[in-house]
């Protein structure tokens, strides 16, 4: 019984999934329409360059209009952002 409180308690810790990073952005009335492989591609963008309390802060709301830049400010990320987005546009 103890081992699974201490798992119930470690589970808090995880990141939100990328359903429910995608749900988010869906919800956002600035991205109605938004097509789902961008969406599924900004998912991925946070699942892989975002903290899980930035990932956990955005979803939950609490991140406010925080730019992506602020999220993950290397030059990669701003890069595999630009990429993906320009992936899914073209097949779209």
């Amino acid at each position: 019984m103890a081992l699974l409180g201490a798992l119930a308690a470690c589970s808090g810790d995880e990141s939100p999934s990328r359903d429910a990073i995608i749900a988010k952005i869906k919800s956002d009335p600035q991205m109605r329409g938004t097509p789902d492989e961008a969406a599924g591609c900004l998912a991925d963008w946070y699942l892989k360059y975002a903290t899980p309390q930035q990932i956990k802060e955005f979803v939950d709301g609490a991140a406010g209009d925080r730019p992506l830049d602020q999220v993950a400010p290397d030059e990669q990320a701003k890069a595999a952002m630009l990429d993906c987005l320009k992936s899914a546009t073209d097949n779209g």
